[in-house]
């Protein structure tokens, strides 16, 4: 869990401290009338592996990712968020209006703006790798308004509000177990509901890093998944794909990191408890269980049957693998001037 707020710094740096904490997901621009006694916000959000779920509390502000910033920062995540109080609006003009208890949908690989009210919000953070391949129209979702008059959009949001009531209760295993429900009942409702009233009405045009994340995803299990295999599938050259996985260290580790991920997160989960670590393995891509056995304790300082054996006892040591670390210069306790971890969760979110 990660908290920031406003409440104990000077008036004159309130907003800038909440433009910073904000940063890895939006810009943030103050609106003409500010409330009396400067800005005030608040956020804690909980880290369930698959998912973040943020909380916050905050004064009104507009909330922006321009096209030039999308490209840059290339953040892969769709953002479901619920108003609990104030709503606001989508787009330019605050044309399409997002009530209290309506659930509205970013993806925010796309440009956006957004008006919110002064109130709290709950908002989820999901990563592509996750969501898209459980939905029909993965690259249709943005500008999506569930309505809470809805039966889809009612029973999302209230499943949104009752994982934070108990978010800070939940032991390991019954959080990984939860999340992995929470996606499924996320794609439920959004394969579900109509499309009237989508912002982009057309599919989305996607980058080739995220066309080529997503092939990797939906082939995890294959053996033959290699750099020769996604070049001949997705006609891309050799070079362009190695720059895609430059900063990832390669597209072999970034493979072997996912399969390594999908396994811990099954090792996790009660689901899968009477499932051969072997066959979790098989089932993600491994063919040699030695290999994997000394893969996985490399990347997460313990075997297989270990980090199973934490799971289920709610040990804190499989949480630390679970939950992507900060680098040592954001290793310091978390403030607003120094958001860590919450930006880090974010940049790593899909790809830890």
């Amino acid at each position: 869990m990660a908290r920031f707020a406003t409440a104990d710094l000077p008036r004159g740096d309130r907003f800038a401290a909440w433009q910073q904490t904000v940063a890895p997901l939006f810009a943030v621009r103050p609106l003409k009338h500010r409330p009396p006694g400067g800005f005030s916000a608040a956020l804690t959000a909980y880290h369930f592996g698959a998912f973040l779920l943020c909380h916050s509390r905050a004064d009104a502000a507009r909330y922006l990712r321009s096209d030039s910033r999308r490209q840059i920062d290339d953040l892969d995540h769709y953002l479901l968020h619920l108003p609990l109080q104030q709503g606001g609006a989508f787009g330019a003009g605050a044309a399409r209006r997002l009530r209290p208890m309506d659930v509205g949908i970013w993806d925010m690989a796309l440009p956006a703006g957004f008006l919110a009210g002064a109130g709290e919000a709950i908002s989820l953070v999901v990563p592509r790798t996750t969501l898209a391949p459980l939905l029909k129209d993965p690259n249709r979702q943005h500008g999506r308004v569930l309505r809470r008059e809805t039966p889809l959009g009612a029973i999302l949001a209230q499943h949104m509000v009752a994982i934070y009531l108990e978010a800070s209760r939940f032991r390991l295993a019954e959080a990984s177990a939860l999340a992995t429900a929470a996606i499924s009942l996320i794609a439920i409702c959004l394969g579900f509901a109509p499309d009237a009233t989508l912002l982009v009405p057309s599919p989305a045009r996607e980058n080739l890093a995220r066309r080529i994340r997503q092939y990797i995803e939906q082939n995890l299990h294959r053996e033959t998944l290699t750099p020769d295999t996604i070049v001949s599938e997705l006609f891309v050259s050799r070079s362009q794909l190695y720059r895609q996985f430059e900063r990832l260290g390669g597209v072999q580790h970034y493979v072997r990191q996912r399969r390594l991920r999908q396994c811990l997160l099954a090792l996790c989960n009660p689901l899968y408890a009477g499932q051969r670590i072997a066959d979790i393995a098989y089932e993600r891509g491994f063919s040699d269980e030695a290999h994997f056995s000394r893969l996985f304790r490399a990347a997460f300082g313990m075997s297989p049957r270990a980090a199973r054996k934490a799971a289920a006892q709610g040990d804190d040591a499989v949480l630390a693998a679970l939950v992507p670390k900060p680098g040592p210069a954001q290793a310091q306790r978390p403030t607003l001037a120094d958001p860590a971890p919450f930006a880090h969760w974010i940049r790593e979110l899909a790809i830890a």
